[in-house]
């Protein structure tokens, strides 16, 4: 019985070499590789691809080998385990990283690559006391920054609920406490959800959020080396 939430997180730069793409895709099911290769440019390729190579390590490590060749989806495309249904996982990619978690609790997770100020789409699709929570800090990287933290927490809570882009992020609200807590606030509060953010310094956000007050539960980052 898997106990631990884990996150793996990839550079994926080295699968722009075609010899090493080749490799890594004899690896993982066939259904991922006819998924990668489906995609017209490289960027999508190598996403597609490094997204699978983190699921069957996930798959693996975790005791559930075989379990990403069997993947069913729900109505609005979140993946499921077809032979697991206790065993959830979620995937996300952006720019040169991917990310995959898998949990005993229901999760959602995103990897956002920062860039620049993004302070007109907070306006548009944020709710007016989070876009003024990103203006209250003093330089334009901040804000960025700020942004972009909410941004994934958002994601990351779209894709957990399994409604993706259906649920707006001007349809709920987090807030971020003076301990850096996040609290989440749709239809009232909602405190069975529960946020976790992964700060690696390498440009990028990355962030998860697990329901049934999976709070407290264990969790362990690998970094996973492709090279």
């Amino acid at each position: 019985m898997l106990e631990t939430t884990r996150i793996y997180i990839a550079d994926i730069s080295v699968l722009k070499d075609a010899s090493v793409f080749e490799s890594f895709l004899k690896k993982v099911p066939e259904y991922r590789q006819k998924k990668a290769m489906s995609f017209k440019f490289e960027k999508g390729k190598t996403q597609s691809l490094g997204v699978g190579i983190l699921l069957k390590m996930a798959c693996e490590e975790s005791g559930f080998s075989g379990a990403d060749e069997h993947i069913v989806y729900g109505e609005n495309g979140k993946p499921f385990f077809a032979d697991f249904p206790d065993v959830h996982f979620n995937l996300s990619h952006s720019g040169e990283r991917v990310m995959c978690v898998i949990s005993p609790f229901e999760v959602g997770c995103d990897v956002e690559i920062i860039k620049g100020d993004r302070g007109r789409l907070a306006e548009r699709f944020f709710k007016p006391e989070e876009s003024a929570w990103i203006k209250h800090f003093e330089t334009l990287e901040a804000q960025s920054e700020a942004f972009y933290r909410l941004w994934t927490l958002k994601e990351c809570y779209m894709k957990v609920t399994g409604r993706g882009m259906s649920l707006m992020p001007d349809m709920f609200a987090l807030h971020v406490d003076e301990n850096e807590n996040v609290s989440l606030f749709h239809d009232g509060v909602r405190p069975e959800y529960a946020f976790r953010e992964i700060d690696l310094h390498d440009g990028y956000r990355y962030a998860y959020c697990i329901k049934n007050n999976g709070k407290d539960a264990p969790q362990e980052v690998k970094r996973v080396d492709l090279f």
